[in-house]
């Protein structure tokens, strides 16, 4: 992922409502319920995200399966790791 498109990722995680975490999940063929969508966006808002960053995302991700669900924290990371295959 080229460094613009990176910042633009991170921009735009960091300022992530529920409903737009809704339909990228839908768009991403990935199946969030309301209430998980509004969990992970307030775990998301506990700190500045840099997606290039391995570590926080593991970080992150061990705690939305914690707080959420394992499988819903599965779920986030192919949302995630989609974002940097593109």
């Amino acid at each position: 992922m080229n460094p613009i498109q990176l910042q633009l990722v991170n921009f735009k995680l960091n300022r992530i409502t529920t409903e737009e975490l809704l339909q990228l999940s839908k768009q991403y063929g990935i199946t969030l319920t309301a209430d998980d969508a509004k969990k992970i966006v307030q775990i998301l808002k506990q700190e500045n995200i840099d997606i290039a960053n391995q570590t926080q995302r593991k970080r992150i991700l061990m705690k939305i399966s914690r707080e959420v669900s394992p499988s819903v924290a599965s779920r986030v990371n192919k949302l995630i790791s989609s974002f940097l295959n593109q």
